[in-house]
Protein backbone atom coordinates (compact mmCIF):
# COMPACT_ATOMS: atom_id res chain seq x y z
CA UNK A 1 0.00 0.00 0.00
CA UNK A 2 2.76 2.56 1.25
CA UNK A 3 4.95 1.66 -2.49
CA UNK A 4 1.29 2.29 -4.27
CA UNK A 5 1.15 5.57 -2.76
CA UNK A 6 4.70 6.76 -3.20
CA UNK A 7 3.79 5.77 -6.77
CA UNK A 8 1.05 8.00 -6.83
CA UNK A 9 2.72 10.67 -5.21
CA UNK A 10 5.73 10.45 -7.45
CA UNK A 11 3.94 10.46 -10.95
CA UNK A 12 1.27 13.15 -9.48
CA UNK A 13 4.80 15.13 -8.61
CA UNK A 14 5.86 14.53 -12.28
CA UNK A 15 2.51 15.84 -14.05
CA UNK A 16 2.14 18.66 -12.40
CA UNK A 17 6.03 19.29 -13.19
CA UNK A 18 5.11 18.65 -16.93
CA UNK A 19 2.29 20.89 -17.02
CA UNK A 20 3.87 24.21 -15.24
CA UNK A 21 6.48 23.42 -17.84
CA UNK A 22 4.53 23.15 -20.89
CA UNK A 23 2.22 26.16 -19.18
CA UNK A 24 5.11 28.23 -19.13
CA UNK A 25 6.16 27.64 -22.40
CA UNK A 26 2.41 28.19 -24.15
CA UNK A 27 0.47 30.95 -22.06
CA UNK A 28 4.03 33.69 -22.27
CA UNK A 29 5.43 33.77 -18.87
CA UNK A 30 8.61 33.31 -20.30
CA UNK A 31 9.76 36.13 -21.29
CA UNK A 32 13.46 36.44 -23.05
CA UNK A 33 15.62 39.62 -23.74
CA UNK A 34 17.19 38.91 -27.06
CA UNK A 35 18.96 40.43 -29.76
CA UNK A 36 17.33 40.07 -33.16
CA UNK A 37 18.61 39.72 -37.07
CA UNK A 38 17.14 39.14 -40.25
CA UNK A 39 17.84 36.01 -42.75
CA UNK A 40 20.05 36.85 -46.50
CA UNK A 41 18.25 35.84 -49.22
CA UNK A 42 20.50 33.24 -50.31
CA UNK A 43 18.61 31.19 -47.57
CA UNK A 44 15.57 30.87 -49.59
CA UNK A 45 14.04 28.06 -50.72
CA UNK A 46 16.29 25.91 -48.43
CA UNK A 47 14.97 23.52 -46.35
CA UNK A 48 14.09 24.69 -42.39
CA UNK A 49 14.69 22.57 -39.52
CA UNK A 50 10.74 21.59 -39.64
CA UNK A 51 11.51 20.73 -43.29
CA UNK A 52 9.34 23.54 -44.35
CA UNK A 53 11.13 25.45 -47.30
CA UNK A 54 12.43 29.03 -46.00
CA UNK A 55 10.93 31.74 -47.39
CA UNK A 56 11.25 35.45 -46.70
CA UNK A 57 7.46 36.88 -46.71
CA UNK A 58 6.46 34.25 -43.95
CA UNK A 59 6.23 35.36 -40.80
CA UNK A 60 9.18 32.73 -39.18
CA UNK A 61 12.27 32.87 -37.01
CA UNK A 62 15.41 31.13 -36.28
CA UNK A 63 16.23 30.28 -32.73
CA UNK A 64 18.94 27.68 -30.83
CA UNK A 65 16.58 27.04 -27.95
CA UNK A 66 12.62 27.50 -28.51
CA UNK A 67 10.56 24.36 -29.27
CA UNK A 68 9.55 24.46 -33.13
CA UNK A 69 6.67 25.35 -34.29
CA UNK A 70 6.13 27.59 -31.07
CA UNK A 71 4.98 31.27 -31.91
CA UNK A 72 6.58 33.99 -30.20
CA UNK A 73 5.89 37.60 -30.03
CA UNK A 74 9.26 39.68 -30.89
CA UNK A 75 9.12 43.59 -29.96
CA UNK A 76 11.23 45.93 -30.60
CA UNK A 77 12.73 47.97 -27.96
CA UNK A 78 13.39 51.12 -29.76
CA UNK A 79 9.77 51.31 -31.08
CA UNK A 80 7.83 49.30 -29.29
CA UNK A 81 6.68 47.33 -32.48
CA UNK A 82 5.73 43.92 -32.06
CA UNK A 83 5.69 40.94 -34.56
CA UNK A 84 4.24 37.67 -34.26
CA UNK A 85 6.52 35.08 -35.93
CA UNK A 86 6.46 30.91 -35.46
CA UNK A 87 10.03 29.18 -34.90
CA UNK A 88 10.55 27.05 -37.74
CA UNK A 89 14.80 27.04 -37.94
CA UNK A 90 17.62 26.90 -35.94
CA UNK A 91 20.51 29.19 -35.24
CA UNK A 92 23.99 28.78 -33.64
CA UNK A 93 24.31 32.00 -32.36
CA UNK A 94 22.78 31.87 -28.52
CA UNK A 95 20.76 34.79 -27.44
CA UNK A 96 19.69 35.93 -31.27
CA UNK A 97 16.47 35.42 -33.07
CA UNK A 98 16.72 35.59 -36.94
CA UNK A 99 13.61 36.97 -38.43
CA UNK A 100 12.56 36.38 -41.87
CA UNK A 101 12.63 39.90 -44.32
CA UNK A 102 8.73 40.69 -43.84
CA UNK A 103 8.77 40.22 -40.06
CA UNK A 104 11.57 42.32 -39.66
CA UNK A 105 10.18 45.59 -41.98
CA UNK A 106 6.91 45.12 -40.10
CA UNK A 107 9.07 45.76 -36.77
CA UNK A 108 11.18 48.22 -38.67
CA UNK A 109 14.50 47.02 -38.32
CA UNK A 110 15.79 47.01 -41.52
CA UNK A 111 18.16 50.27 -41.78
CA UNK A 112 19.83 48.57 -38.29
CA UNK A 113 20.15 45.15 -39.16
CA UNK A 114 20.57 44.19 -35.43
CA UNK A 115 18.45 45.97 -32.87
CA UNK A 116 17.30 44.64 -28.96
CA UNK A 117 14.24 43.30 -29.02
CA UNK A 118 11.90 41.00 -25.95
CA UNK A 119 10.97 37.71 -27.38
CA UNK A 120 7.54 36.25 -25.68
CA UNK A 121 6.24 32.81 -25.96
CA UNK A 122 2.71 33.16 -26.71
CA UNK A 123 -0.04 30.03 -26.79
CA UNK A 124 -1.38 28.68 -29.97
CA UNK A 125 -4.36 30.72 -29.91
CA UNK A 126 -2.98 33.16 -31.34
CA UNK A 127 -2.48 31.80 -34.72
CA UNK A 128 -5.19 33.09 -36.61
CA UNK A 129 -3.78 36.79 -35.62
CA UNK A 130 -0.14 35.20 -36.75
CA UNK A 131 -1.79 33.89 -39.79
CA UNK A 132 -3.21 37.38 -40.96
CA UNK A 133 -0.64 39.68 -39.77
CA UNK A 134 -0.38 41.41 -43.59
CA UNK A 135 -3.78 42.15 -43.51
CA UNK A 136 -3.47 43.26 -40.14
CA UNK A 137 -0.29 45.62 -40.60
CA UNK A 138 -1.86 46.64 -44.22
CA UNK A 139 -4.67 48.43 -42.26
CA UNK A 140 -2.55 50.12 -39.34
CA UNK A 141 0.33 51.04 -41.33
CA UNK A 142 -1.97 53.28 -43.76
CA UNK A 143 -1.03 56.04 -44.80
CA UNK A 144 -2.32 59.54 -42.72
CA UNK A 145 -4.07 57.31 -40.64
CA UNK A 146 -7.30 59.14 -38.60
CA UNK A 147 -9.63 56.53 -38.47
CA UNK A 148 -11.48 55.11 -34.83
CA UNK A 149 -9.08 52.21 -34.40
CA UNK A 150 -5.44 53.62 -33.68
CA UNK A 151 -2.29 50.84 -33.81
CA UNK A 152 -2.04 51.52 -29.96
CA UNK A 153 -5.59 50.08 -29.70
CA UNK A 154 -4.74 47.08 -31.88
CA UNK A 155 -1.04 46.55 -29.66
CA UNK A 156 -3.53 46.80 -26.48
CA UNK A 157 -6.45 43.93 -28.12
CA UNK A 158 -3.78 41.98 -29.10
CA UNK A 159 -0.38 41.97 -28.16
CA UNK A 160 -0.93 42.82 -24.34
CA UNK A 161 -3.55 39.49 -23.97
CA UNK A 162 -2.26 37.21 -21.42
CA UNK A 163 -5.28 35.16 -21.72
CA UNK A 164 -6.73 33.23 -24.58
CA UNK A 165 -7.96 35.37 -27.18
CA UNK A 166 -11.64 36.21 -27.10
CA UNK A 167 -14.26 35.11 -29.50
CA UNK A 168 -15.32 38.63 -29.96
CA UNK A 169 -12.09 39.06 -31.23
CA UNK A 170 -12.09 37.74 -35.00
CA UNK A 171 -10.89 39.59 -37.93
CA UNK A 172 -13.20 42.18 -38.66
CA UNK A 173 -16.12 43.88 -38.39
CA UNK A 174 -17.52 46.52 -40.37
CA UNK A 175 -20.91 48.88 -39.75
CA UNK A 176 -23.82 49.28 -42.68
CA UNK A 177 -24.53 52.91 -42.02
CA UNK A 178 -26.99 53.64 -44.67
CA UNK A 179 -28.56 53.05 -48.08
CA UNK A 180 -28.88 55.82 -50.84
CA UNK A 181 -30.40 55.86 -54.50
CA UNK A 182 -27.41 57.02 -56.06
CA UNK A 183 -23.16 57.03 -55.48
CA UNK A 184 -23.61 60.68 -55.08
CA UNK A 185 -25.96 60.55 -52.61
CA UNK A 186 -23.99 58.07 -50.76
CA UNK A 187 -20.72 60.12 -50.61
CA UNK A 188 -23.03 62.97 -49.31
CA UNK A 189 -23.90 60.96 -46.40
CA UNK A 190 -20.04 60.18 -45.44
CA UNK A 191 -19.26 63.90 -46.21
CA UNK A 192 -21.53 64.42 -43.15
CA UNK A 193 -19.55 62.05 -40.76
CA UNK A 194 -17.13 62.71 -38.29
CA UNK A 195 -13.70 62.98 -39.38
CA UNK A 196 -12.71 59.91 -37.57
CA UNK A 197 -15.05 58.16 -39.62
CA UNK A 198 -14.91 59.46 -43.22
CA UNK A 199 -11.52 57.67 -43.55
CA UNK A 200 -13.03 54.25 -43.31
CA UNK A 201 -16.12 54.30 -45.09
CA UNK A 202 -17.30 52.82 -48.47
CA UNK A 203 -19.77 53.06 -50.98
CA UNK A 204 -21.09 49.43 -52.03
CA UNK A 205 -23.58 48.57 -54.74
CA UNK A 206 -26.52 46.52 -53.25
CA UNK A 207 -25.61 43.08 -55.67
CA UNK A 208 -28.32 42.71 -57.97
CA UNK A 209 -30.02 46.04 -57.00
CA UNK A 210 -30.35 49.73 -57.93
CA UNK A 211 -29.24 51.24 -54.79
CA UNK A 212 -26.20 51.61 -52.76
CA UNK A 213 -25.01 50.88 -49.11
CA UNK A 214 -22.45 52.79 -46.83
CA UNK A 215 -20.37 50.80 -44.81
CA UNK A 216 -17.66 51.78 -42.26
CA UNK A 217 -14.73 49.63 -41.37
CA UNK A 218 -12.80 47.67 -41.02
CA UNK A 219 -13.09 47.04 -36.91
CA UNK A 220 -10.90 45.02 -34.99
CA UNK A 221 -12.63 44.31 -32.46
CA UNK A 222 -16.82 43.88 -31.65
CA UNK A 223 -16.20 46.07 -28.60
CA UNK A 224 -14.76 49.45 -31.03
CA UNK A 225 -17.51 48.41 -33.89
CA UNK A 226 -20.26 48.76 -31.34
CA UNK A 227 -18.94 51.97 -29.38
CA UNK A 228 -18.74 53.47 -32.79
CA UNK A 229 -22.51 51.92 -33.40
CA UNK A 230 -23.82 53.76 -30.70
CA UNK A 231 -22.38 57.07 -31.47
CA UNK A 232 -23.46 56.58 -35.06
CA UNK A 233 -27.09 55.54 -34.36
CA UNK A 234 -27.88 58.65 -32.68
CA UNK A 235 -28.39 59.91 -36.29
CA UNK A 236 -28.63 57.12 -38.18
CA UNK A 237 -31.34 54.59 -36.50
CA UNK A 238 -31.09 51.56 -38.99
CA UNK A 239 -27.42 51.26 -38.66
CA UNK A 240 -26.22 47.97 -37.67
CA UNK A 241 -22.92 45.28 -37.68
CA UNK A 242 -21.99 43.28 -40.61
CA UNK A 243 -19.49 40.57 -39.18
CA UNK A 244 -17.06 39.34 -42.07
CA UNK A 245 -14.71 37.19 -40.28
CA UNK A 246 -11.81 35.38 -42.13
CA UNK A 247 -12.36 37.53 -45.50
Amino acid sequence: MVNKLLKFYFLFFILLFSIQIFSQEKFGKSTLDKKATYYHDKFVNRKTSTGELFSQTKYTAAHKTIPLNTLVKVTNKKNGRSIIVRINDRCKKKGVIDLTLVAAKRIQMIESGSIPVKVEVISNDYYDIWAKQDEIFGIFDRAQQIDSVKSAVFDSLIFAKRSNIEESYLFAYYIRLATADSQDNARLIINQLPEKYKYISRVVKAKGQKFYYVNIGPFVSSKTANQALEELKAKYSFAHILEKKNT
